[in-house]
Protein backbone atom coordinates (compact mmCIF):
# COMPACT_ATOMS: atom_id res chain seq x y z
CA UNK A 1 0.00 0.00 0.00
CA UNK A 2 3.10 2.16 1.09
CA UNK A 3 4.43 2.12 -2.90
CA UNK A 4 1.10 2.76 -4.42
CA UNK A 5 0.61 5.40 -2.51
CA UNK A 6 3.82 6.90 -3.12
CA UNK A 7 3.41 6.61 -6.96
CA UNK A 8 0.29 8.38 -6.86
CA UNK A 9 1.57 11.22 -5.12
CA UNK A 10 4.18 12.00 -7.88
CA UNK A 11 1.40 12.57 -10.04
CA UNK A 12 1.22 15.28 -12.10
CA UNK A 13 4.03 17.17 -12.33
CA UNK A 14 2.69 20.68 -11.33
CA UNK A 15 5.77 22.62 -13.55
CA UNK A 16 4.46 20.23 -16.63
CA UNK A 17 0.67 21.14 -15.52
CA UNK A 18 1.46 24.91 -16.03
CA UNK A 19 2.72 24.71 -19.23
CA UNK A 20 -0.03 23.02 -20.55
CA UNK A 21 -2.22 25.41 -19.04
CA UNK A 22 0.41 28.84 -20.40
CA UNK A 23 0.42 27.18 -23.79
CA UNK A 24 -3.54 26.99 -23.85
CA UNK A 25 -4.31 30.96 -23.53
CA UNK A 26 -1.05 32.90 -24.16
CA UNK A 27 -1.39 33.05 -27.79
CA UNK A 28 -4.93 34.20 -27.34
CA UNK A 29 -4.10 37.09 -24.82
CA UNK A 30 -0.84 38.51 -27.10
CA UNK A 31 -3.29 38.32 -30.08
CA UNK A 32 -5.79 40.21 -28.31
CA UNK A 33 -3.94 42.36 -26.85
CA UNK A 34 -1.67 43.73 -30.38
CA UNK A 35 -5.67 43.91 -31.07
CA UNK A 36 -6.54 45.80 -27.94
CA UNK A 37 -3.03 48.08 -29.23
CA UNK A 38 -4.14 48.71 -32.43
CA UNK A 39 -7.76 49.86 -31.33
CA UNK A 40 -6.45 52.10 -28.52
CA UNK A 41 -3.74 53.76 -31.77
CA UNK A 42 -7.44 54.53 -33.48
CA UNK A 43 -8.92 55.52 -30.74
CA UNK A 44 -6.85 57.51 -28.54
CA UNK A 45 -9.68 59.23 -26.24
CA UNK A 46 -10.79 55.70 -24.62
CA UNK A 47 -11.66 56.34 -21.57
CA UNK A 48 -10.11 53.70 -18.33
CA UNK A 49 -13.36 52.64 -17.45
CA UNK A 50 -13.68 51.90 -21.11
CA UNK A 51 -10.31 49.96 -21.44
CA UNK A 52 -11.17 48.55 -17.73
CA UNK A 53 -14.12 46.96 -19.43
CA UNK A 54 -12.52 45.66 -22.77
CA UNK A 55 -9.99 43.80 -20.56
CA UNK A 56 -11.75 42.22 -18.22
CA UNK A 57 -14.39 41.38 -21.54
CA UNK A 58 -10.90 39.82 -22.79
CA UNK A 59 -10.42 37.66 -20.05
CA UNK A 60 -13.74 36.50 -19.12
CA UNK A 61 -14.86 35.42 -22.65
CA UNK A 62 -11.14 34.84 -24.49
CA UNK A 63 -8.74 33.94 -21.46
CA UNK A 64 -11.02 31.75 -18.92
CA UNK A 65 -12.61 29.47 -20.77
CA UNK A 66 -9.56 27.66 -22.13
CA UNK A 67 -7.81 28.17 -18.94
CA UNK A 68 -11.19 26.81 -17.49
CA UNK A 69 -10.56 23.75 -20.14
CA UNK A 70 -6.98 23.00 -19.17
CA UNK A 71 -6.93 23.35 -15.69
CA UNK A 72 -10.68 20.68 -15.85
CA UNK A 73 -7.94 18.22 -17.65
CA UNK A 74 -5.50 18.65 -14.64
CA UNK A 75 -8.52 18.04 -12.85
CA UNK A 76 -9.27 14.55 -13.88
CA UNK A 77 -6.08 13.62 -13.38
CA UNK A 78 -5.89 14.51 -10.20
CA UNK A 79 -9.23 12.77 -10.07
CA UNK A 80 -8.58 9.67 -11.60
CA UNK A 81 -5.10 9.42 -9.76
CA UNK A 82 -6.88 10.30 -5.83
CA UNK A 83 -9.74 7.77 -6.44
CA UNK A 84 -7.04 4.90 -7.69
CA UNK A 85 -5.35 5.05 -5.14
CA UNK A 86 -8.73 5.39 -2.48
CA UNK A 87 -9.95 2.37 -4.33
CA UNK A 88 -6.75 0.56 -3.94
CA UNK A 89 -6.74 1.25 0.01
CA UNK A 90 -10.99 -0.02 -0.40
CA UNK A 91 -12.29 3.21 0.62
CA UNK A 92 -15.87 3.64 -0.88
CA UNK A 93 -15.22 6.69 -4.32
CA UNK A 94 -16.85 9.44 -4.28
CA UNK A 95 -19.76 10.03 -6.88
CA UNK A 96 -19.45 14.07 -8.26
CA UNK A 97 -17.21 15.30 -11.20
CA UNK A 98 -14.07 16.74 -9.45
CA UNK A 99 -13.19 19.07 -12.44
CA UNK A 100 -17.05 20.12 -12.15
CA UNK A 101 -16.88 20.90 -8.69
CA UNK A 102 -13.92 22.60 -8.23
CA UNK A 103 -13.95 24.09 -11.48
CA UNK A 104 -17.09 26.40 -10.10
CA UNK A 105 -15.28 27.78 -7.12
CA UNK A 106 -11.91 28.18 -8.92
CA UNK A 107 -13.73 29.73 -11.82
CA UNK A 108 -15.14 32.63 -9.52
CA UNK A 109 -11.87 33.21 -8.52
CA UNK A 110 -10.20 33.57 -11.90
CA UNK A 111 -12.90 35.89 -12.95
CA UNK A 112 -11.89 37.72 -9.62
CA UNK A 113 -8.18 37.92 -10.10
CA UNK A 114 -8.65 38.92 -13.60
CA UNK A 115 -10.76 42.16 -12.94
CA UNK A 116 -8.11 43.28 -10.18
CA UNK A 117 -5.70 42.87 -12.97
CA UNK A 118 -7.62 44.94 -15.72
CA UNK A 119 -7.93 47.58 -12.84
CA UNK A 120 -4.47 47.78 -12.60
CA UNK A 121 -3.83 47.97 -16.18
CA UNK A 122 -6.27 50.64 -17.48
CA UNK A 123 -4.69 52.51 -14.47
CA UNK A 124 -1.27 52.26 -15.98
CA UNK A 125 -2.36 52.96 -19.35
CA UNK A 126 -4.03 55.87 -18.21
CA UNK A 127 -1.28 57.13 -16.75
CA UNK A 128 0.73 56.20 -19.63
CA UNK A 129 -1.21 58.53 -21.70
CA UNK A 130 -2.02 61.43 -19.57
CA UNK A 131 2.12 61.55 -18.66
CA UNK A 132 2.61 61.30 -22.53
CA UNK A 133 0.22 64.66 -23.30
CA UNK A 134 1.84 66.42 -20.62
CA UNK A 135 5.34 66.29 -22.14
CA UNK A 136 4.02 66.22 -25.60
CA UNK A 137 5.07 63.17 -26.46
CA UNK A 138 4.03 61.97 -30.13
CA UNK A 139 0.72 59.88 -30.39
CA UNK A 140 2.96 57.45 -32.04
CA UNK A 141 4.71 56.83 -29.13
CA UNK A 142 2.44 56.87 -26.44
CA UNK A 143 0.88 54.24 -28.80
CA UNK A 144 3.77 52.26 -28.34
CA UNK A 145 4.61 52.67 -24.80
CA UNK A 146 0.68 51.52 -24.57
CA UNK A 147 1.31 48.44 -26.36
CA UNK A 148 4.25 47.51 -24.70
CA UNK A 149 2.12 47.59 -21.31
CA UNK A 150 -0.38 45.56 -23.03
CA UNK A 151 2.19 42.95 -24.43
CA UNK A 152 3.78 42.40 -20.71
CA UNK A 153 0.07 41.85 -19.70
CA UNK A 154 0.05 38.87 -22.20
CA UNK A 155 3.61 37.76 -21.63
CA UNK A 156 4.93 37.96 -18.58
CA UNK A 157 2.15 38.77 -15.97
CA UNK A 158 -0.31 36.16 -17.78
CA UNK A 159 2.29 33.36 -17.41
CA UNK A 160 2.19 34.33 -13.17
CA UNK A 161 -1.08 34.16 -13.29
CA UNK A 162 -1.40 30.58 -15.23
CA UNK A 163 1.40 29.01 -12.86
CA UNK A 164 0.11 30.48 -9.84
CA UNK A 165 -3.77 29.59 -10.44
CA UNK A 166 -2.51 26.06 -11.99
CA UNK A 167 -1.05 25.34 -7.62
CA UNK A 168 -4.05 27.10 -6.46
CA UNK A 169 -6.45 24.49 -8.51
CA UNK A 170 -4.45 21.15 -7.98
CA UNK A 171 -4.23 22.11 -4.23
CA UNK A 172 -7.74 23.20 -4.17
CA UNK A 173 -9.21 19.99 -5.97
CA UNK A 174 -6.73 17.34 -3.72
CA UNK A 175 -8.17 19.12 -0.64
CA UNK A 176 -11.28 19.05 -2.09
CA UNK A 177 -11.61 15.18 -2.96
CA UNK A 178 -9.68 13.67 -0.14
CA UNK A 179 -11.94 15.89 2.67
CA UNK A 180 -14.68 12.92 1.65
CA UNK A 181 -11.80 10.23 2.36
CA UNK A 182 -12.09 9.47 6.86
CA UNK A 183 -8.76 7.98 6.35
CA UNK A 184 -7.17 11.00 5.13
CA UNK A 185 -5.60 12.37 8.75
CA UNK A 186 -3.71 15.31 7.29
CA UNK A 187 -1.61 16.57 4.44
CA UNK A 188 2.00 17.11 3.38
CA UNK A 189 3.51 20.56 2.55
CA UNK A 190 5.76 19.18 -0.58
CA UNK A 191 8.09 22.22 -1.50
CA UNK A 192 10.44 22.01 -4.54
CA UNK A 193 13.28 23.17 -2.51
CA UNK A 194 16.16 24.66 -4.97
CA UNK A 195 17.68 28.07 -5.90
CA UNK A 196 14.27 29.41 -6.72
CA UNK A 197 12.60 28.21 -3.80
CA UNK A 198 11.09 31.71 -1.82
CA UNK A 199 11.47 32.02 1.47
CA UNK A 200 7.61 31.64 2.10
CA UNK A 201 7.83 28.29 1.63
CA UNK A 202 11.51 26.88 2.40
CA UNK A 203 10.58 26.41 6.19
CA UNK A 204 7.20 24.71 5.10
CA UNK A 205 9.23 21.94 3.43
CA UNK A 206 8.70 18.06 4.77
CA UNK A 207 6.29 19.42 7.70
CA UNK A 208 2.73 18.00 8.21
CA UNK A 209 -0.15 19.51 9.06
CA UNK A 210 -3.51 17.68 10.34
CA UNK A 211 -6.46 18.40 8.13
CA UNK A 212 -8.71 20.05 11.20
CA UNK A 213 -5.76 22.43 11.64
CA UNK A 214 -5.35 23.38 7.79
CA UNK A 215 -5.23 27.23 7.46
CA UNK A 216 -3.33 27.51 4.07
CA UNK A 217 -3.37 26.40 0.75
CA UNK A 218 -1.09 26.74 -1.79
CA UNK A 219 -0.48 29.06 -3.69
CA UNK A 220 1.51 30.89 -0.90
CA UNK A 221 2.92 33.53 -3.26
CA UNK A 222 3.08 34.31 -7.09
CA UNK A 223 4.54 31.01 -9.36
CA UNK A 224 4.32 29.02 -6.20
CA UNK A 225 5.32 25.34 -7.00
CA UNK A 226 4.11 24.14 -3.23
CA UNK A 227 1.72 21.20 -3.25
CA UNK A 228 -0.39 19.23 -0.73
CA UNK A 229 -0.02 15.84 -0.03
CA UNK A 230 -2.52 13.65 1.52
CA UNK A 231 -1.72 11.38 4.36
CA UNK A 232 -2.55 8.67 6.52
CA UNK A 233 -2.68 8.16 9.99
CA UNK A 234 0.64 6.40 9.38
CA UNK A 235 2.34 8.85 6.88
CA UNK A 236 2.04 11.49 9.82
CA UNK A 237 4.07 9.36 12.71
CA UNK A 238 7.32 10.94 13.33
CA UNK A 239 6.95 13.68 10.98
CA UNK A 240 7.49 17.48 11.74
CA UNK A 241 4.33 19.67 12.68
CA UNK A 242 3.61 22.63 11.25
CA UNK A 243 3.77 25.65 13.60
CA UNK A 244 1.66 28.55 12.39
CA UNK A 245 3.72 31.22 14.69
CA UNK A 246 6.74 30.23 13.35
CA UNK A 247 6.54 28.56 9.82
CA UNK A 248 3.89 30.39 8.56
CA UNK A 249 4.99 33.93 6.26
CA UNK A 250 2.45 36.66 6.72
CA UNK A 251 2.09 37.07 2.91
CA UNK A 252 0.90 33.33 2.85
CA UNK A 253 -2.35 34.35 4.53
CA UNK A 254 -2.90 36.95 1.51
CA UNK A 255 -2.39 34.17 -1.25
CA UNK A 256 -3.41 30.82 0.70
CA UNK A 257 -5.56 31.55 3.32
CA UNK A 258 -8.23 28.76 3.59
CA UNK A 259 -10.97 29.30 1.45
CA UNK A 260 -14.52 29.11 2.99
CA UNK A 261 -15.94 26.51 0.59
CA UNK A 262 -12.97 24.02 1.52
CA UNK A 263 -13.01 24.86 5.19
CA UNK A 264 -17.04 23.17 5.14
CA UNK A 265 -16.03 20.59 2.97
CA UNK A 266 -13.41 19.75 5.71
CA UNK A 267 -16.28 19.97 7.90
CA UNK A 268 -18.58 17.49 5.66
CA UNK A 269 -20.95 20.27 5.10
CA UNK A 270 -22.35 19.76 0.97
CA UNK A 271 -20.97 22.56 -0.83
CA UNK A 272 -21.91 21.43 -4.83
CA UNK A 273 -22.09 24.11 -6.98
CA UNK A 274 -23.82 20.92 -9.24
CA UNK A 275 -26.62 20.70 -6.91
CA UNK A 276 -26.73 24.43 -5.95
CA UNK A 277 -27.37 24.97 -9.99
CA UNK A 278 -29.98 22.41 -10.70
CA UNK A 279 -31.83 23.49 -7.64
CA UNK A 280 -32.09 26.59 -9.04
CA UNK A 281 -32.69 25.77 -12.56
CA UNK A 282 -35.96 23.78 -11.28
CA UNK A 283 -37.37 26.67 -9.65
CA UNK A 284 -36.96 28.45 -12.71
CA UNK A 285 -37.94 26.09 -15.10
CA UNK A 286 -41.05 27.03 -16.38
CA UNK A 287 -40.33 30.55 -16.60
CA UNK A 288 -36.75 29.71 -18.45
CA UNK A 289 -38.68 28.06 -21.00
CA UNK A 290 -41.06 30.40 -21.75
CA UNK A 291 -38.82 33.35 -21.81
CA UNK A 292 -36.76 30.62 -24.51
CA UNK A 293 -39.76 30.25 -26.70
CA UNK A 294 -40.50 34.10 -26.57
CA UNK A 295 -36.88 34.36 -27.69
CA UNK A 296 -37.50 31.94 -30.54
CA UNK A 297 -40.94 33.89 -31.12
CA UNK A 298 -43.32 31.11 -30.94
CA UNK A 299 -41.10 28.50 -33.13
CA UNK A 300 -41.99 24.90 -30.95
CA UNK A 301 -38.49 23.38 -32.96
CA UNK A 302 -36.46 26.57 -32.23
CA UNK A 303 -37.55 27.08 -28.88
CA UNK A 304 -36.98 23.67 -27.71
CA UNK A 305 -33.54 23.94 -29.33
CA UNK A 306 -32.82 26.88 -27.50
CA UNK A 307 -33.70 25.90 -24.37
CA UNK A 308 -31.68 23.02 -24.41
CA UNK A 309 -28.71 24.91 -25.79
CA UNK A 310 -29.21 27.45 -22.71
CA UNK A 311 -29.21 24.83 -20.06
CA UNK A 312 -26.51 23.54 -21.48
CA UNK A 313 -24.35 27.05 -21.53
CA UNK A 314 -26.05 28.36 -17.93
CA UNK A 315 -24.49 25.14 -16.50
CA UNK A 316 -20.98 25.28 -17.92
CA UNK A 317 -20.68 29.21 -17.14
CA UNK A 318 -23.04 28.84 -13.82
CA UNK A 319 -19.17 30.14 -11.92
CA UNK A 320 -19.76 33.70 -13.83
CA UNK A 321 -23.56 34.39 -12.48
CA UNK A 322 -22.99 36.92 -9.36
CA UNK A 323 -26.82 37.10 -7.72
CA UNK A 324 -25.77 40.59 -6.19
CA UNK A 325 -25.55 41.77 -10.15
CA UNK A 326 -28.99 40.28 -11.17
CA UNK A 327 -31.48 37.52 -10.90
CA UNK A 328 -30.92 34.05 -11.99
CA UNK A 329 -33.43 34.41 -14.23
CA UNK A 330 -32.44 37.73 -15.92
CA UNK A 331 -28.65 36.39 -15.91
CA UNK A 332 -30.54 33.13 -18.40
CA UNK A 333 -32.53 35.70 -20.18
CA UNK A 334 -28.84 37.24 -21.08
CA UNK A 335 -27.10 33.67 -22.10
CA UNK A 336 -30.35 32.54 -23.92
CA UNK A 337 -30.34 35.93 -25.66
CA UNK A 338 -26.76 35.38 -26.88
CA UNK A 339 -27.07 32.10 -27.87
CA UNK A 340 -30.50 33.01 -30.52
CA UNK A 341 -28.32 36.14 -31.87
CA UNK A 342 -25.44 34.58 -32.68
CA UNK A 343 -27.43 31.45 -34.15
CA UNK A 344 -28.89 34.21 -36.15
CA UNK A 345 -25.91 35.48 -37.06
CA UNK A 346 -24.00 32.27 -38.29
CA UNK A 347 -27.33 31.63 -40.81
CA UNK A 348 -27.24 34.66 -42.02
CA UNK A 349 -23.50 34.59 -42.76
CA UNK A 350 -24.63 30.65 -44.51
CA UNK A 351 -27.10 32.66 -46.39
CA UNK A 352 -25.03 35.21 -47.93
CA UNK A 353 -22.50 32.80 -48.83
CA UNK A 354 -24.34 30.18 -50.13
CA UNK A 355 -26.36 33.12 -52.17
CA UNK A 356 -22.89 34.64 -53.50
CA UNK A 357 -21.40 31.29 -54.79
CA UNK A 358 -24.61 30.89 -56.58
CA UNK A 359 -24.10 34.07 -58.61
CA UNK A 360 -20.66 33.72 -58.52
CA UNK A 361 -21.19 31.33 -62.31
CA UNK A 362 -24.60 33.66 -63.34
CA UNK A 363 -24.73 35.09 -66.52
Amino acid sequence: MRAVYRAMVQLPRIDDAADAALEHVQHRAKASMRRLSDYLSRHPLTTEPELQQMLERIGIRLLIPPLRSALAELGKQIERDLRNWHARIQMAQAEDSLPAQIGYWHSQHLQEVWRRVSRRKARQVAQRVIEGLKQGEQAADTMDAVAQILGRLAAYELERIVRTETTRYYNYAVVYETAGYPEVVGYRYAVVVDDRTSEVCRPLAGKVVRREQLQLVPPLHPNCRTVLVPLLEEDMAGKPMVDPDSDYDPQAYVYGILPRFLAQRLLGIDVSPTAAFWRVWQEHEPSIRKLCFSIAQGSQAHGEDLYTETLLRAYDRYYQYDPEQSTFLGWVYRVAKSIYLNARKRESREYHTTHFDGAEFED
